[in-house]
């Protein structure tokens, strides 16, 4: 039989400045938890903030020269996404 192997969780090394960790101290204090557990809760609603809305993929310095032109019967030019 094979053994299952979990992934270790990554560690990371966080340093706050003195408002910051009063900031998290309340926060903690008013959830109810620890400290790490609400810098835990915090970071992960923002990653999953981040991968709910992406971000446009396209490198600011592209002119848009080979956009997609779409032209309709009046003559009015709109970009196709």
């Amino acid at each position: 039989m094979k053994k299952e192997i979990k992934p270790k969780p990554k560690k990371y090394t966080l340093t706050l400045s003195e408002p910051e960790v009063r900031r998290l101290t309340a926060y903690a204090a008013e959830s109810g938890i620890e400290r790490p557990v609400a810098l835990h809760r915090i970071v992960s609603q923002a990653l999953r903030a981040y991968e709910a809305a992406p971000a446009d993929r396209r490198d600011k310095r592209q002119l848009g020269l080979f956009d997609s032109v779409q032209i309709d019967i009046f003559n009015n030019t709109t970009k196709v996404q």
